[in-house]
Formats: structure tokens, C-alpha cells, sequence
């Protein structure tokens, strides 16, 4: 196996390493965090555990038919911030709102009002398909 020397200007400088590793910690954490929830709404809340495999296959559905379409309207947005940058922007307030909108369920409400909550607030999410260009 041959050893390569990178060149000292080719280095990525460890400020630049720290920030890329934080973007991707705010991607990852709110998918983690759905799965955690899913055990939540199974065990403290006794939702069927039909509507909690829902939960994780209807956004694989709809995402199959949105993301197309989002794909084509990014690709042809004129914005003086970028193509996808002002997506990027909204979609994180969205994410950070309702992903606090999720710890807002009650027990005494019924288990088809809890599985349409979560389906709906779940939906906005940080996507790490979308990069900026």
C-alpha cells in the first residue's frame, strides 16, 4: 500500500473540518430524533403499531413524488442569494419550529389525532439532498 503526502495547501484547516462536521450533525439529528420519537409514541403512548410503520413509510412515499418536483423548482429559481439557499433558509426555521411542535402531544388525545400530529409536524424537515450551488 503506497503512503501519499498531501501538500500543506492542499490541507483542509480543522475550523473548516468543525464547521462541515456541525452541518451535518444538524442533518442527522432531527432523523435521529424521529426514531427515538417513534419508540416514544409505541411505549408511553400505546399508539398500534401499524400507524407507527405508517409514520415512517408515508414520507418515503411522498417524498418519491415531491421531491421531483422541488428538485425542478430549485433547479430554475433566479435568486441573488443562490438557487437553493433561500429553500435551505426557510426549511430551517420550519425544522426548528415544528421539530419543537412534536413534544407537544398530549396523552388524552386520541390515537389518530397523535399519528396525523406527528405525520403532519414531522413532514418539514432539514433535507441533506439539497446542496448549495
Amino acid at each position: 500500500m503506497t503512503h501519499y503526502e498531501t501538500a500543506a495547501e492542499d490541507r483542509v484547516p480543522l475550523g473548516q473540518k468543525a464547521a462541515f462536521g456541525a452541518g451535518h450533525l444538524v442533518l442527522n439529528l432531527l432523523p435521529g430524533s424521529l426514531g427515538f420519537f417513534m419508540f416514544f409514541l409505541l411505549t408511553a403512548f400505546g399508539m398500534d403499531p401499524f400507524l407507527a410503520g405508517l409514520l415512517g413509510g408515508l414520507p418515503r412515499i411522498f417524498d418519491a413524488i415531491t421531491d421531483p418536483v422541488m428538485g425542478f423548482i430549485s433547479d430554475n429559481t433566479v435568486s441573488r442569494y443562490g438557487r437553493r439557499r433561500p429553500y435551505i433558509f426557510v426549511g430551517a426555521i420550519l425544522s426548528g419550529i415544528f421539530f419543537a411542535l412534536l413534544w407537544q402531544l398530549n396523552e388524552n388525545n386520541s390515537q389518530m389525532f397523535n399519528f396525523w400530529y406527528f405525520h403532519s409536524a414531522g413532514r418539514t424537515r432539514i433535507r441533506d439532498d439539497v446542496r448549495l450551488q
